[in-house]
């Protein structure tokens, strides 16, 4: 009998920005490691269903996947903003076909488990599910108790049940070739730099050994860095491109690490020696790239085309409190450095923490300005969110910050916490940093007569074409500001008037949040596991 699993990628209530405002979707690497687990098995079918690649409704998804009859159906909250839509989904789906077992996956998921169940999930996964997915998939062809399956916490006989954790995978490159047939590559654009772009997200590492306090990538990997020979990373690079990808999305929460600066100097040379020509986007730290640009110059030559830098805010002492572990010096460094190469630099800033004075929004606004002044090319404005299993989270349920618990609003880009200045003061201060970025960046242009060459002039042309293009939907988000200034605002006064949500009667997600979903073994702090 044919063991059938559909994988889907919900939408978000409020929409993907870097969709609507860059058309900027690449492929959902983590439901095609999924698959490619499933595939394994013999007699297998697996379809993905991706909502936001689709453009499809929560009833037409549910409709596709009763369709396909699956046996099991897996849903990736890659946001917890995706939340209330993938129980939906989970919902629909076992009204319709009860039978059908409901996997949760993600790190919305892995930190509130429980409330993932109660949503209409049969299962929720803990950390990374590729070797998971398989297990609980043989489970269900076996008739056999979850029971056995590490790392899950799922549904019995009325009652919810955790299992004993599991180890992190120790070897990346034993895993599953992406099984790139499954998708269409037509869907995955990158519109801002060119309407025949084709992106595919790959990882060479997964992990991250720092500790910002707002981040949950840390607690979901295990506070470990681990990365994938570069032989194997050639091989999917070379694989991308023969399905017509010709940019790929790094999705590495950091592309170089200091323990690793050598062997990703040997990868950039094999890339330069095969002449792969594809370009690539990446996430990187600014004091790894402040330090070594004689290594950002080859990853330029190799095909780092834009590079993304987290620098969160203009004030030391706000960086210091976020345990960030950079300096704005660095960042300054960081962005020349990657600009003089050729490499379009976006910049990730945010406002919003619940220790900022109005001082630190102002630094900040100004060290954007030094950002362009530097080359910065683009700036992503966020507002400082407390994500299910950060440190921050636990704060604000303990000291009774949150104003709301809607998941649809965590999409770091709206208030749902008190802060010293205030969550209309920030959303104020976030949507007029965003677009005044722009404008100053524009306006010097003009002034000094700022000519770019080379191939970043290539792409930016391209980008001002976009969002010349695109300025009708900019200015109806300008239109519709005011009204989300008035939801913070309404929800805000009616939780001061009503109570803040705290600890009390939300002791599960406290319990969870702050679970270590990983077995570690006797080497609990190893933060480095370098395959060479």
């Amino acid at each position: 009998m044919t063991f059938r699993a559909v994988f889907v990628r919900p939408s978000n209530r409020t929409g993907s920005a870097y969709l609507s405002k860059w058309g900027f979707l690449p492929a959902p690497l983590g439901l095609l490691a999924l698959a490619g687990e499933i595939k394994r098995i013999p007699d297998s079918e697996v379809k993905i269903i991706d909502m936001e690649a689709d453009n499809i409704s929560l009833d037409e998804a549910i409709s596709q996947i009763l369709e396909f009859k699956p046996d099991l159906v897996g849903i990736t909250l890659h946001a917890t903003a995706a939340h209330n839509n993938a129980g939906y989904i989970a919902r629909g789906v076992k009204k319709a076909k009860p039978d059908t077992v409901l996997v949760a996956g993600g790190h919305h998921a892995t930190f509130l488990p429980e409330e993932l169940i109660e949503a209409g999930f049969d299962i929720s996964v803990l950390g990374e599910g590729d070797e998971t997915i398989y297990d609980i998939a043989m489970a269900i062809i076996e008739n056999g108790s979850f029971n056995q399956i590490n790392g899950i916490v799922f549904s019995e006989g009325g009652s919810i049940k955790r299992t004993m954790p599991r180890k992190l995978i120790q070897d990346l490159d034993t895993l599953p070739m992406p099984p790139l047939e499954l998708l269409d590559p037509s869907k995955y654009t990158f519109k801002v730099f060119g309407t025949d772009d084709r992106v595919m997200c790959l990882e060479t590492s997964r992990g991250c050994p720092y500790g910002c306090d707002f981040c949950s990538v840390t607690p979901t990997w295990g506070n470990t860095w681990r990365n994938k020979s570069n032989e194997r990373i050639i091989k999917e690079m070379e694989n991308a491109k023969s399905y017509g990808y010709n940019w790929i999305f790094f999705t590495d929460d950091i592309f170089i690490v200091e323990p690793n600066v050598k062997h990703r100097e040997a990868l950039f040379d094999m890339i330069l020696e095969k002449e792969l020509n594809t370009s690539w986007i990446v996430q990187m730290r600014v004091d790894v790239t402040s330090r070594h640009p004689e290594l950002i110059e080859k990853a330029a030559k190799a095909g780092m085309s834009i590079s993304f830098l987290g620098v969160e805010s203009g004030s030391e002492e706000i960086l210091k409190k976020m345990h960030k572990g950079e300096f704005t010096p660095q960042s300054a460094q960081a962005v020349k450095i990657l600009s003089s190469n050729d490499i379009v630099v976006i910049v990730g800033m945010m406002v919003g923490a619940p220790y900022e004075r109005y001082r630190d929004l102002r630094s900040t606004v100004k060290f954007s300005r030094e950002l362009a002044r530097a080359g910065a090319d683009a700036l992503q404005f966020s507002i400082y969110t407390p994500l299910p299993g950060t440190r921050i989270f636990d704060e604000a349920l303990e000291k009774k910050s949150l104003f709301t618990l809607d998941w649809d609003r965590f999409d770091v880009l709206t208030p749902v916490m008190k802060t010293r200045v205030g969550p209309v003061l920030d959303q104020m201060v976030q949507f007029y940093a965003s677009y005044s970025f722009y404008i100053y960046k524009f306006l010097r242009g003009k002034i000094i007569g700022l000519q770019l060459a080379g191939k970043k002039k290539k792409l930016i042309d391209t980008g001002t074409r976009f969002i010349v293009d695109m300025m009708p939907e900019y200015l109806r988000s300008i239109a519709r500001f005011p009204r989300h200034l008035l939801e913070t605002y309404d929800m805000y006064w009616n939780s001061k008037k009503n109570g803040f949500i705290g600890k009390e009667g939300h002791e599960e997600l406290v319990s969870n949040s702050n679970k270590i979903i990983y077995d570690m073994g006797k080497k609990k702090n190893v933060y480095y596991m370098i395959k060479r």
